[in-house]
């Protein structure tokens, strides 16, 4: 993979000034509790315990996967990925009343659906990538030059928000297929067993678990060759919208910002990141765990704790806007 990224580990001095500022407020130590980390590593990433905080932007990337019809063969959503797209669109998905109510500003971006065009609209950027990746029980889900391609999007939407002042960013991702490629990733980077990396507690469905099963067995037996470092990993089971979350992730920490994790598509593209920067996660704050058992796993795997345990599954990124208040308080909380 040709495209890199400059991603430097944060020094803890900010941060640890931080025990200061709490005495002089009088403060129990930890008395904020894990409000009290995500300051520090505002503080951390800024190199200063006056933090500037614009506001959230959220960003939706969106994009489907091939192998949705054979995976949900008994169970296809009456819904397609633009049928929700449209609901955001038009503010009747959680995700954009959730935004609408805190004054946040809201991007979505197909960078692979497989339906009709969506008119153009204000908050909607349409850089199609393909209409949709490849099945990934029968051929890697794209070429190089589409995980480059989808990659540098990512990366490019980041940037921009980053130029426009935002100092910390969050995503969702969007589109039919994303959580049976994003169990496929936790079976080859957590080694996780497919029975596991499946489950989502708030969906026990016998018939769609074993079809999801025996996809995931199929794919991975398939392209287990081919999996000799995150970037081919993600290549080959993942999807357009998991490697432009990627590259967002990734160019919010080269600019010098925070981004906030929720849902089990973004929690496996930061997972897939941090194989090839580690230090990536000095830049990550989970702010919600969700239904997906393997989202857990993940967690645990990168020594971190969410600031919310809701058990959504809304796949829009839905818990970083809910937990954006929370960010907000924990500051001005230790700015009194």
């Amino acid at each position: 993979m040709p495209l890199s990224f400059t991603i430097v580990p944060v020094r803890s001095d900010a941060g640890d000034r931080l025990e200061a500022q709490i005495d002089a407020l009088g403060l129990p130590p930890f008395s904020l509790g894990l409000l009290e980390g995500v300051v520090r590593k505002l503080a951390s990433i800024q190199q200063t315990q006056d933090i500037e905080l614009q506001q959230l932007r959220h960003l939706v990337f969106c994009a489907d996967h091939g192998v949705y019809d054979r995976s949900h063969q008994s169970n296809i959503s009456r819904l397609s990925s633009t049928d929700q797209v449209q609901r955001i669109l038009t503010g009747r998905a959680p995700v954009a009343v959730a935004c609408l109510q805190y004054q946040i500003e809201l991007s979505v971006i197909d960078c692979g659906l497989n339906g009709a065009e969506i008119d153009p609209q204000p908050r909607l950027y349409s850089q199609k990538i393909a209409a949709g990746t490849r099945d990934i029980s029968m051929l890697p889900a794209m070429t190089t030059a589409q995980m480059h391609q989808a990659v540098t999007l990512g990366s490019e939407h980041a940037a921009l928000k980053m130029a426009e002042g935002a100092r910390v960013l969050s995503f969702g991702a969007l589109g039919q297929g994303n959580t049976t490629s994003a169990a496929a990733l936790c079976v080859a980077l957590l080694d996780l067993p497919p029975e596991v990396a499946v489950t989502n507690r708030s969906r026990l469905e016998p018939i769609l678990f074993r079809d999801k099963v025996d996809v995931l067995t199929q794919a991975l037996a398939l392209h287990r060759q081919d999996l000799s470092d995150a970037w081919s990993t993600v290549r080959h089971l993942g999807g357009f919208e998991i490697a432009a979350i990627m590259g967002a992730m990734a160019m919010t920490a080269e600019l010098g910002g925070m981004f906030l994790v929720d849902g089990f598509a973004c929690s496996t593209a930061l997972l897939a990141l941090h194989r090839l920067y580690p230090q990536i996660i000095d830049y990550a704050q989970f702010s919600h765990q969700s239904s997906h058992i393997a989202q857990h796993a993940i967690m645990k795997h990168l020594g971190q704790r969410p600031l919310l345990s809701l058990n959504l599954a809304l796949g829009e990124g839905t818990g970083s806007v809910l937990a954006w208040p929370l960010v907000l308080s924990a500051v001005n909380c230790l700015k009194a």
